[in-house]
């Protein structure tokens, strides 16, 4: 049984459920190359063109970070056909570690 929305939030538009769907398996497919540098990627929210990712293992407070950051935004805007995205880091307990760093060029 699914619960319905509120009378004043519309669902979300096909075109939005697809960009999910788009940004989430682009995220999921990205982790692969940052496990084998011993890092990891959680998608956290999706805002408009705002995408709030969390880093994890090497690449907390790896020097290269936003390098990596700025790999993933050109991995989205690639598989959202050139549309504009902001990737910006999660903050919150999670992000502390002692991982050496590590590098993804993209």
């Amino acid at each position: 049984m699914s619960t319905p929305l509120a009378p004043d939030v519309p669902p979300p538009s096909i075109a939005e459920v697809e960009r999910r769907r788009v940004i989430a398996a682009t995220i999921e497919g990205l982790r692969e190359r940052l496990r084998s540098d011993g890092g990891d990627l959680t998608l956290v929210s999706i805002d408009g063109p705002r995408v709030r990712v969390r880093l994890a293992g090497a690449c907390v407070g790896c020097g290269a970070a936003n390098e990596t950051l700025g790999w993933i935004r050109r991995q989205l805007s690639l598989a959202l056909g050139g549309g504009p995205v902001t990737v910006v880091p999660a903050l919150g307990p999670e992000t502390t570690s002692t991982t050496p760093s590590c590098t993804v060029s993209g």
